[in-house]
């Protein structure tokens, strides 16, 4: 066993050297899991793990909020890797069962970076994951500057529209890409029912708009629904218009910048 201190639960977690059986309630950890070689250590993951597609054919024991707990002890789990932020309302009763360590949540987008370097840690994979960390790293400084003064606007169906704000790193990918956005300096994490007017008085060039896995919508029903929000005669609307697949930004796994290569291929061809 390994002694990792965790600064979620303020104390020392022991780890398996090796885990054997992981359950993984984070859908980035679960990705970071696959892509290392741990894909046959993981016997259970969260309702929301779909990356790889592979993951969706492990049992499903768990959300954000919930957990359920008989499943989850019959997969006899050495180990539960969880994320912090909304997960932590569940963290105490998972550590009095399980051996749970919490990776941090990242809020910009080289924490995701160092979120991969810490799943390698806790779970013995160090140099695996130092190698996926390294192939991300150069992924991202290709792309500094490449949406250098683009006006961007992203959106997605979370309940109702949201944005990226400042304590983000969606926002923080923006920036590091060059684009400007209209909620940059929004000290939040998401930017609940954004302001129409001021979506409209920033004038974006280009649009991203995030599908949400659970339900099929139109282009038409996109344009259709933000124009009755009060963003009528948005230009960019009328062909400027991005639709991301599920999980493409609001998935902070290693494929997040696979991804963000060809938003802005997309975003280039637009423009020019």
């Amino acid at each position: 066993m390994v002694k990792l201190f965790s600064e979620a639960l303020g104390r020392e977690v022991e780890v398996p050297d090796e885990p054997e059986r992981i359950v993984s309630l984070s859908p980035a950890i679960t990705e970071i899991l696959y892509r290392i070689g741990l894909e046959d250590r993981v016997v259970g993951v969260s309702f929301y793990c779909n990356k790889p597609p592979r993951a969706r054919e492990k049992p499903r024991v768990g959300s954000y909020y919930k957990v359920l707990y008989d499943k989850v002890e019959e997969l006899e789990p050495d180990l539960v890797l969880t994320t912090t932020g909304a997960q932590r309302k569940v963290l105490e009763e998972l550590a009095s069962r399980f051996t749970v360590y919490p990776v941090p949540l990242p809020v910009t987008i080289h924490g995701i970076i160092d979120e991969i370097k810490v799943v390698g840690i806790i779970t013995g994979r160090i140099r695996e994951a130092r190698r996926l960390a390294g192939e991300s790293a150069r992924i991202l400084g290709k792309l500094e500057g490449k949406l250098a003064g683009v006006r961007l606007y992203y959106e997605i169906f979370l309940g109702g529209p949201v944005s990226a704000g400042a304590h983000s790193y969606i926002e923080d990918l923006f920036s590091h890409l060059g684009a400007e956005t209209p909620f940059s300096s929004t000290r939040t994490t998401w930017v609940i029912n954004p302001s129409p007017e001021a979506v409209k008085a920033f004038n974006p060039q280009v649009v991203l708009y995030e599908r949400s896995p659970y339900a099929e919508i139109t282009r038409e029903k996109i344009v259709k629904s933000m124009e009755e929000r009060g963003l009528a005669g948005l230009e960019a609307l009328r062909g400027r218009l991005i639709i991301l697949e599920p999980d493409t930004l609001a998935h902070y796994g290693p494929s997040i910048f696979e991804d963000t290569q060809r938003i802005v291929q997309d975003v280039r061809r637009l423009l020019s």
